[in-house]
């Protein structure tokens, strides 16, 4: 797990949903060269609360968000992670969780052509 100031346990007290994590446990099986650095994801994602793109590019300095999708690039560009994200919400009276939605995980090949994107985990 990745080690929080106390500023930032206090902003992310609440956590990400992964939704689903079946998917990914399919990329580790599938890529089980690139299963170590997705479980790692994975736990850095269950530990933080975001609330924009922004904060997620703190953390993921080469995540790209391309069309309503976040990307996150896997073993230095050789996998491609797409994703929605749903941020953490903040009003007066009361405050979500974050969700974020794996799509697809695929070869840098696989990821050339968009229409892969929601190819396995259904629809935008």
């Amino acid at each position: 797990m990745p080690h929080l100031t106390t500023s930032q346990d206090v902003k992310y007290l609440w956590r990400v949903h992964i939704v689903t994590r079946r998917h990914l446990s399919e990329a580790m099986e599938r890529y089980p060269n690139a299963a170590t650095e997705i479980a790692a994801w994975a736990e850095i994602i269950e530990a933080v609360r975001w609330q924009n793109f922004a904060e997620v590019r703190e953390m993921f300095r080469d995540a790209d968000y391309i069309d309503g999708y976040v990307i996150f690039n896997i073993r230095r560009n050789r996998y491609r992670l797409v994703t929605v994200i749903h941020y953490a919400k903040r009003t007066e009276k009361r405050e979500t969780d974050g969700h974020v939605y794996i799509r697809s995980f695929l070869t840098h090949k696989e990821y050339d052509n968009p229409s892969n994107w929601d190819r396995r985990f259904g629809s935008k």
